[in-house]
Formats: structure tokens, C-alpha cells, sequence
């Protein structure tokens, strides 16, 4: 229940938009101008976390110089559905609704038991899953009159917390055994996280366009209140298609 209401939003959202896109028809822009564009996206991603003490004890620090010896990042990944209202040839105001995958992973390390066993695996390493439902909203800059333009964005994404899954994977050497569970810590609900990209509009003809742009978007509310509390982030190239209305 708690996804349908934002889904229910971002609908009467797209409506109103799109209403009142078909209300511009007589203005003075050019034929090929789409004032409400609609799309998706996928964007492969890079993800890490970054560490502060809350707490300035012998305790916090030895947590998290351990942790950064220890961790590394992790690939997962932001998709969803887009749309955008063109104020004009050059600006227009996105929002949308997205799934991603953000988290870290540890290095992946040697077994060492206490008594030598054949069937144990040779190395492991954990891997730490946060799922979010995100809210984007931002603006957007294009320049040029060509089939390919250049662009910019800047804004703000809501991120509402859904789970948190730990991966185990084990490495024998025939076989890698990965176990998942769902974590029950309380984690906080809701995060902000800014984000940038700059990248490429291409006009496939004039309804459909496509975009390819280098993202960064970093958590600034520490997902706990642990006295070593982290700070989520995520790079990728999020690639985009866009169809005019």
C-alpha cells in the first residue's frame, strides 16, 4: 500500500501535464516542439557509501578504519519512468518515479579456520543491497539546434527506503554458493540525495529523442543513527528515451 499512493500521484500528475500540453497548440514554437515528454530509463551504477563518526572514541574510529580497508564498491542500478514539461526549446521541469539498488560490498577475503576443512569455501565476501523508491526532480538545459545537443540537469531526489538485503557469497573452487536475507534494522525512511549529469541529446525524429548522460547522486541524511553512521552515493550513465506528446 504504501507504493500506490505516490504511483497515484505521479498518474494525476502525468495527466494534468498532458492536458495541458494539448492546450499550447497555438503558440509560436516550432512544429516539432513536444511541450510534455514522456520515457523511461536505465542507468548502470557504481555505488559506495561514505563513514562518519558520530562519536569521537577510540571505538568509531577503529569501526571505521576497518570498514575502509575492507569495503569496495559495488555495480547495481536506477530505472523508472520520466516525464517532462518543456517550458521551452532550452528548459524544461522533470520529475518521475524510479526503482534503484544502492549499497557497498567487502573486499572479497580468505577463509582462514581454526582447523584446516576441505569442505570449506577458500574466500568470501558480503554484499550489502538497499533498495529505494526514488522521486526525482529537476531541471533541464539543452543546447544547440541539431540532431545532437548538448545538455545539462540539476536537482533533487526523494528517496523512501523499501529493504535492505546482505548477500553472502561463498567461493569453493568448483562453485560459488551467494545466500540472501532481508535485514530488520530500522533504517531511516526517508533520504535526499542531489544530483548533476551533463550529457547528450539525440533527436531520433520529432516526437522521439534520446539521451546519455554521466549522473551523480549523493544521500546528504545518514541512512541510521548508529554512533558510525554512512552516507549512500551512486555515479553511473544513465541512458533515457523520451516520446513527445
Amino acid at each position: 500500500m504504501k507504493t500506490i499512493k505516490p504511483l497515484i500521484t505521479l498518474t494525476l500528475t502525468l495527466t494534468t501535464f498532458c492536458s495541458f500540453g494539448r492546450d499550447k497548440t497555438n503558440d509560436n514554437f516550432p512544429t516539432d516542439f513536444k511541450r510534455v515528454q514522456i520515457g523511461f530509463n536505465i542507468s548502470p551504477d557504481l555505488c559506495f557509501r561514505t563513514l562518519k563518526g558520530n562519536e569521537n572514541s577510540a571505538t568509531s574510529n577503529f569501526v571505521m578504519k576497518n570498514n575502509k580497508q575492507r569495503e569496495t564498491l559495488k555495480v547495481a542500478y536506477t530505472a523508472g519512468l520520466n516525464v517532462c514539461y518543456n517550458i521551452k526549446k532550452s528548459i524544461g521541469i522533470e520529475t518521475g518515479i524510479q526503482y534503484s539498488n544502492k549499497g557497498f560490498q567487502t573486499k572479497l577475503d580468505k577463509v582462514v579456520p581454526l582447523v584446516p576443512d576441505p569442505t570449506n569455501p577458500d574466500k568470501f565476501k558480503y554484499i550489502f543491497n538497499y533498495h529505494y523508491l526514488d522521486f526525482p526532480l529537476k531541471v533541464n538545459f539543452t543546447f544547440g539546434e541539431n540532431k545532437v545537443r548538448f545538455f545539462s540537469s540539476a536537482g533533487i531526489t526523494t528517496n523512501l527506503f523499501l529493504k535492505q538485503i546482505q548477500t553472502n557469497a561463498y567461493n569453493f573452487p568448483d562453485r560459488t554458493v551467494r545466500t540472501s536475507n532481508p535485514t530488520r534494522y530500522d533504517y531511516k525512511k526517508v533520504n535526499l540525495s542531489p544530483n548533476i549529469s551533463i550529457g547528450i541529446d539525440y533527436k531520433i525524429n520529432e516526437k522521439m529523442n534520446l539521451r546519455i548522460e554521466p549522473t551523480f547522486r549523493y544521500g546528504v541524511i545518514a541512512i541510521s543513527d548508529d554512533p558510525v553512521t554512512d552516507y549512500l552515493y551512486n555515479g553511473g550513465l544513465n541512458i533515457s528515451y523520451y516520446y513527445g506528446l
